[in-house]
């Protein structure tokens, strides 16, 4: 089957950030199963021109392309709902969403795209239930580790690096490593904002199997969650030291990985650890085990093709495009209410993340007062702000 994959190449489209996990998790898989991968980048502003552009490149892409499954991991509001029913409507092809961060996008997000696609992909159990009672088809799945990084576990006694940590140093994660240095642990730290910079996707697992021990925090908006993280060092012969996360038990367990409950905790662990190698050395063991043979990207895309290719393609009707496009037109308004958030946001947090934060609050008003309409083309974030 040819399967068309819409998402972003670079970590929130920005080559910066380094490539996405999707992109190097996602085609990969599909095409060691055997079939025909493509791309659309849909996530990458500086590609397009506004939201019209990117839309119509899209319906572009499907009719030059025909695939038979559209593959989606929609950030925002970035493909239009219309986009999606029109697809459905006039193309043979069945879409699928992978939902990223339930736990606190469900109520803004994931609800309003639930009945544009054709099958719903979650990784937090608890919302299969919404999914269905909104009538969407919807299962539940994992993050994984991508095929070409699993990688044979090395002894602590080969390792490179004491302690690493990879991923964006975001939130509150450079106060924890600084807490970390001033007990006198020495952790090299990988990915936008740090020393070492953005590494390849393909020096990530390197670094994990050669660590003794790799860290990961589980915070997010609303609560811990289990990162794809877990089973990328896991996979890669790597020892994970983590925050616990609901339902990480269910996944991997104190035979496998080690938790902390807070940064004094962390401390003691990792000093622990590094004291009790061949202790680290048969949990690795365990946990690269497990992950290796249930929990690679090929597994949870096989189960995901055969659960769509089982749901019965609805006849939708089809609706004239040019009336969308159309709907997604500046007014005055508009144009002297993002120039207000604008100067207010500036003024706040400067040019840089005064932008963003004119786009959020925008966002924040238009998912709880206008609900699904945020995620069409007359969404006012969409018509009021592009590339911020």
């Amino acid at each position: 089957m040819k399967i068309l994959c819409v998402f972003g190449k670079y970590q929130y489209g920005k080559k910066d950030r380094g490539l996405s996990t999707e992109y190097f998790s996602f085609i990969p898989a599909f095409e060691k199963l055997g079939h025909e991968g493509c791309f659309f980048d849909s996530w990458d502003r500086a590609l397009y021109n506004n939201f019209i552009e990117l839309n119509n490149s899209l319906l572009d892409v499907v009719k030059k392309e025909k695939p038979d499954i559209i593959f989606s991991v929609q950030l925002g509001y970035e493909i239009w709902l219309e986009t999606w029913d029109y697809i459905r409507a006039n193309f043979r092809c069945k879409t699928i969403n992978w939902c990223t961060d339930d736990s606190w996008k469900y109520k803004e997000h994931s609800k309003f795209l639930a009945l544009h696609f054709d099958l719903m992909v979650t990784t937090y159990e608890e919302f299969l239930p919404r999914y269905k009672q909104q009538g969407a088809n919807a299962i539940l799945s994992t993050w994984a580790i991508p095929a070409q990084w699993v990688l044979k576990p090395k002894k602590a006694s080969d390792c490179k690096y004491k302690v690493s940590f990879i991923g964006a140093a975001h939130g509150d994660r450079k106060e924890k490593i600084i807490k970390l240095k001033e007990a006198g642990i020495d952790v090299s730290c990988f990915g936008y904002g740090w020393e070492n910079g953005v590494i390849d996707a393909d020096d990530i697992p390197k670094i994990f199997n050669d660590s003794i021990i790799s860290l990961n925090f589980a915070n997010s908006s609303g609560e811990n969650q289990i990162k794809a993280r877990v089973f990328e060092v896991t996979g890669s012969g790597g020892f994970l030291l983590t925050e616990d996360a609901k339902n990480l038990d269910k996944v991997l367990n104190g035979n496998e990985i080690a938790l902390f409950d807070d940064m004094n905790d962390c401390i003691r662990k990792i000093k622990y650890y590094l004291n009790n190698l061949e202790l680290r050395d048969s949990l690795v063991v365990n946990s690269f085990q497990k992950t290796s043979k249930n929990y690679t990207y090929v597994n949870r895309v096989k189960v995901i093709i055969d659960v769509v290719q089982r749901i019965e393609k609805k006849s939708l009707e089809s609706i004239d495009f040019s009336k969308v496009l159309e709907k997604h037109k500046k007014n005055i308004f508009l144009i002297f209410i993002r120039g207000l958030l604008l100067l207010l946001g500036k003024a706040i947090y400067g040019k840089k993340k005064g932008g963003r934060f004119a786009r959020r609050v925008a966002y924040e008003f238009s998912w709880r007062v206008f609900g699904s309409n945020t995620y069409k083309s007359k969404g006012i974030v969409g018509r009021m702000f592009y590339s911020e």
